[in-house]
């Protein structure tokens, strides 16, 4: 499966979001699930760190539509993000922000019009 060029400013914010989740004590940290008796990086992080090594594929394109779908548009949602320390401003940065919102849109609309043409 083909992988996408993320556009740098995506890529600093997302960088910027792992920098910043990472200097919190882990009870403030976005991003961190239970597993067990552990504490480990959840989607988030993930996608983060795929965003700065610059790997992205269709499925994660997709994935990262998903979850802007339930995060973008939820009134609760965007009055937590207005304070930038909160975890929701937090996982929204960790997936490239409202820039990488905007990116993954245009990215999977234009893979979906090559299909058409192709005929796919």
């Amino acid at each position: 499966m083909p992988t996408y060029r993320v556009p740098r400013r995506i890529r600093s914010i997302a960088a910027k979001a792992i920098e910043y989740n990472l200097s919190l004590p882990r009870s403030k940290r976005a991003a961190m699930k239970k597993e067990g008796n552990k504490t480990v990086f959840g989607t988030g992080m993930k996608t983060a760190r795929k965003l700065v090594r610059d790997d992205v594929d269709e499925k994660q394109l997709i994935l990262m539509r998903a979850w802007f779908a339930r995060h973008g548009e939820s009134e609760r949602e965007k009055e937590a993000r207005r304070d930038r320390t909160s975890k929701a401003s937090i996982a929204w940065a960790l997936w490239g922000g409202t820039e990488g919102r905007r990116w993954v849109e245009g990215t999977l609309r234009d893979i979906e019009r090559r299909r058409k043409r192709e005929g796919k």
